[in-house]
């Protein structure tokens, strides 16, 4: 997909008329989606429309660790000096294998990505997240949300994304709806 769709604003909205019609027909448009809540940022200032519909984002869905409890109690012991595993770190083929996401919840979300349209990237090597990318128009429509435009270049998606109920335990987050990152100068205290 990189990038053909979004090329044409008309082979776009040709692409989203037949991926309605088809979601129409299929069994995958009855599938329950839910909001990630946490997952989009409140801008000051007012928008001035919104994003292109063919504007390549590159976004990434980050994966929920396995046994958080563990590896909550895990992170307490490593900072504790009366504790056995302090400063005992974790390889991040250790990590992955006690905490990352099984192989069939990686494949499942990829899976879906690339059955809504997005064209995977790269998944990180501890396989806690998913890289992919597409058009902003395809973005708003999988994850059910609008992006908006604000002066200055910046955009950002106006509510949480929706995912399929089916990966509520999977997906912790999506990334790249929005642009806005925030920094903070070394020294202060926001």
């Amino acid at each position: 997909m990189s990038g053909t769709v979004c090329s044409s604003p008309r082979l776009l909205a040709a692409f989203v008329g037949f991926g309605a019609t088809l979601l129409l027909v299929t069994p995958a448009a009855a599938q329950q989606m839910i909001k990630l809540t946490g997952n989009h940022r409140e801008i000051s200032g007012s928008p001035v429309g919104m994003i292109a519909p063919d504007r390549m984002l590159t976004m990434m869905v980050v994966l929920k660790a396995r046994n958080p409890q563990e590896l909550n109690s895990l992170i307490a012991q490593q900072q504790n000096p009366s504790a056995p595993n302090y400063h005992r770190w974790l390889t991040p083929q250790e990590f992955s294998q006690r905490f990352g996401p099984d192989q069939k919840q990686i494949d499942a979300v990829r899976d879906w990505l690339s059955a809504q349209g997005f064209e995977i990237v790269s998944s990180s090597p501890q396989n806690l997240s998913i890289t992919f990318k597409g058009c902003a128009g395809l973005a708003e429509k999988v994850f059910r949300t609008g992006i908006a435009a604000y002066p200055g270049g910046v955009y950002a998606n106006l509510t949480d994304p929706s995912i399929p109920a089916r990966f509520a335990g999977t997906i912790a987050a999506i990334s790249g709806l929005d642009n806005t990152i925030r920094a903070v100068p070394a020294g202060t205290d926001n």
